[in-house]
């Protein structure tokens, strides 16, 4: 039989968190089984629903062509990304000796895993058919970001297991030791297994506190690096609104806020459901929540970094999404993961009367619906941008396919959580005995003085905050968009007006077109040109020719290949404000000579550099793998004789070391 981890003596005096460990060991109550039944009915009802798509297609999930990714990879990058807050906090408090962490971490790495591999589920409806999963592998594209986001995905996913399984070594073999009849055949035959060899020596204990600190510092960059990639997967299409520079630690970031707000009513929950008060009391959610808003805080400077160099650089594409953000067609939604995912959390927790588990819980739920929302939004404003037209056209829209897809999916977190707190223990015993008694329990007094302090600095920094947002709201109404002057002289008042003109010299054909005001020229105007097609979708498709200012008479000429012969339509354009109307001309032009206008690629300056790069990030992810192995190997490997059996690092010669 193995020993505890710790003296007998020391454990009876924590018998108090062995009784709530096992409690949901013991028998469940009809509310349980209740609760685990509707979740399994919505989980069934979204498989039911996925099925349904499989036979139908994608339209049936709201999806449409010009809305090619949506729903389901905006779950995808939701449900990933909290897993990172359980982790990396996790991981990050373990590293600082952050002793208050000791009651959260098993619910924060159960988190971790389950939400991960939710997300990654999510990838199969995604792509329409589960067949072409085989294809990323098979004929894997190492130039594409996707190939190497579920690379990092999959290492992450190992490296989440690994922190997950080494702290139940020793809380195996304690359950074993004090209660092994209460634990059933299944968690008797599991915790065996764990817990092979643990005696509990000091040597295990330096073992095994070495492993799991090894592992927490590979975790959090690999955790940095799974969503920078899959931010990188929009960032380099160049579409506006994706193609952004700021995306991979702005990705980061929103997966850090919301995993802590998962963390939160996670903790909550199985708080209330398996009367864990005396471990988790308010002011682990207050330090939570204070993690939560300086992230949030963090997230929301980000978004003015995003949003505001665009929107003022005026750029018609990402000019027309921020626009469609701020007042256009899903205003409502951003304003309310503005109002929700920002101002209530931070005044929720900064000011005193709402600082409580509740209010706290009500903040992390406002920020987990509203992180979903501006997920949803990055990803179906830039998908159904129309780049001939610029215009949207029919995006996304939900139906009960992708509603029953999605709830099923957040449904079975929950479930895959109960179920998983059903066969490991809830509450890692090893670490509250080791966690020294805390300031807060030596000195309530001084204890509740401090938490008043950091509560009184919190309230100041959300109000300062809140006033930072407003002055900045306020700077953005007034500010006005940066555009050249059209001419050297004062404005000209009036309407302006353009006149097209084509001609045709065989293949080449050239555009001119001349912008005035009242009669006179307006010089430095930049003037777009468009070819109107139907050969890619029915309607006015504009195909640009290409674009230029006009000079000191209002001209500008543009030529350009035709590749289709035929009658065309021509339409030049000029946006005489940024955000106002464009003025419009047009022409016919009847093309009788058409040449391709196709070139090969030349060769790529980098490319050597780019395959010698393949093979370094293969070489560091078997790193990785190889170091995360290690760790299990080295808390698992057992000698062949004596007591210590644990390890074989435990081992000098044939003798064990203590």
């Amino acid at each position: 039989m193995s020993a505890p981890l710790q003296p007998r003596e020391h454990l009876n005096d924590h018998a108090d968190v062995v009784v709530a460990v096992m409690r949901p060991f013991h028998k469940p109550s009809r509310r349980y089984w209740v609760a685990v039944a509707l979740l399994a009915a919505v989980v069934v009802l979204g498989i039911v629903a996925w099925v349904y798509q499989l036979r139908q297609g994608m339209a049936v999930a709201g999806y449409r062509d010009s809305s090619f990714w949506s729903i389901y990879i905006a779950n995808v990058i939701a449900f990933i990304g909290v897993s990172y807050g359980g982790a990396v906090v996790s991981a990050i408090l373990m590293l600082a000796g952050a002793s208050w962490r000791a009651p959260l971490v098993r619910l924060a790495e159960g988190v971790a895993l389950v939400t991960v591999l939710i997300g990654a589920a999510f990838i199969v409806p995604h792509l329409g058919r589960p067949d072409r999963l085989a294809g990323m592998v098979i004929h894997a594209n190492v130039a594409s970001p996707v190939f190497w986001d579920m690379v990092a995905i999959l290492t992450y996913t190992f490296a989440t297991f690994v922190f997950f399984l080494l702290p139940l070594v020793p809380d195996a073999a304690s359950l074993l030791d004090l209660h092994p009849a209460e634990l059933g055949r299944i968690r008797r035959f599991l915790f065996r297994a764990v817990s092979r060899g643990w005696v509990g020596s000091p040597h295990q204990r330096r073992v095994l506190h070495s492993s799991m600190t090894t592992v927490a510092i590979l975790i959090i960059p690999l955790a940095v690096s799974v969503h920078s990639v899959l931010a990188w997967a929009f960032a380099l299409v160049s579409r506006p609104g994706w193609h952004e520079s700021i995306w991979a630690p702005y990705f980061v970031v929103a997966a850090l806020y919301s995993g802590v707000a998962l963390v939160i009513v996670v903790t909550a929950a199985f708080r209330r459901g398996y009367h864990l008060e005396a471990f988790l009391s308010e002011r682990h959610f207050v330090r939570l929540a204070y993690i939560m808003v300086a992230l949030g805080a963090t997230y929301v400077y980000l978004t003015f970094a995003d949003l505001l160099p665009s929107a003022y650089v005026g750029e018609h594409g990402p000019t027309e999404i921020i626009y469609g953000m701020l007042l256009g067609r899903v205003a409502v939604w951003f304003w309310i993961f503005v109002v929700a995912g920002t101002i209530l959390p931070i005044l929720l927790v900064g000011l005193p009367r709402t600082r409580t588990i509740g209010g706290v819980v009500t903040a992390a739920v406002l920020v987990l619906v509203a992180m979903w929302i501006k997920r949803l939004i990055m990803v179906n404003e830039s998908a159904s941008y129309n780049r001939l037209t610029n215009s949207f056209g029919d995006g996304f829209h939900f139906t009960w396919v992708s509603v029953s897809v999605t709830l099923a999916g957040v449904a079975a977190v929950a479930l895959l959580l109960m179920l998983l707190f059903r066969l490991v223990p809830l509450l890692s015993i090893a670490e509250i005995q080791a966690a020294s008694p805390t300031t807060d329990e030596q000195a309530p007094e001084q204890s509740l003085s401090k938490e008043a302090s950091r509560g009184r600095a919190a309230g100041r920094a959300g109000a300062v905050l809140l006033v930072v947002m407003a002055c900045g709201g306020v700077g953005l109404a007034k500010m006005q968009p940066a555009y050249a002057d059209t001419h050297p002289g004062a404005p000209l008042a009036g309407t302006p007006t353009i006149a097209v003109k084509a001609m045709e010299d065989g293949p080449d054909n050239t555009l001119t077109a001349t912008v005035t005001v009242n009669g006179k020229p307006v010089e430095g105007a930049l003037v777009n040109f468009f070819e109107s097609t139907t050969m890619f979708a029915p309607g006015d498709n504009k195909v640009p020719l290409g674009s230029g200012e006009t000079d000191a008479t209002g001209t500008v000429v543009v030529s350009y290949v035709a590749a289709v012969t035929g009658p065309r339509a021509i339409t030049a354009t000029y946006f005489p404000t940024v955000m106002g109307d464009p003025v419009v001309g047009t022409t016919s032009l009847d093309v009788k000579e058409a040449a391709s206008r196709f070139s090969p690629s030349p060769a790529l300056a980098l490319a050597g550099v780019g395959q010698t790069l393949v093979f370094i990030l293969f070489g560091l992810v078997a790193l990785v793998l190889a170091l995360l192995i290690a760790q299990v190997g080295v808390c698992r490997g057992s000698g062949a004789t004596g007591h210590d059996r644990f390890s074989w690092w435990c081992w000098g010669r044939g003798s064990p070391r203590r």
